[in-house]
């Protein structure tokens, strides 16, 4: 199986378990602190960065699932409000839970209209 050793405060953060409200990735999978991912929006391999607003958690099985299709055919939106939901006034360190969720809707809405 193929692993990502990419690393960012978010994963850090929820590794250490700073996160405990964030139960599920965004794709509607239940994480562990084993199968946990960062799932890059924009793939590395289409110019995305691994930078704070290109990042979501997801559990290897999705990311590997999804490969490098674009966001518009693998989005759920019930899912993606699920997953931002858990996120709403957590505070982890540097990590703010209200600023990321306006991050990721801004790369979501950048990513579906091209």
């Amino acid at each position: 199986s193929l692993t990502f050793k990419y690393q960012n405060i978010l994963k850090t953060q929820y590794k250490k378990g700073r996160l405990p409200s964030v139960k599920y990735g965004f794709y509607g999978d239940k994480l562990t602190k084993k199968t946990v991912t960062l799932e890059h929006l924009r793939p590395v391999c289409q110019g995305g960065k691994t930078e704070l607003k290109n990042l979501v958690l997801a559990s290897a099985n999705k990311n590997q699932e999804r490969g490098i299709r674009p966001l518009a055919e693998v989005i759920n939106w019930k899912n993606v409000w699920r997953y931002l939901d858990q996120f709403k006034n957590v505070i982890a360190g540097d990590f703010n839970g209200n600023e990321y969720i306006k991050m990721i809707l801004n790369t979501i809405k950048e990513l579906l209209n091209g």
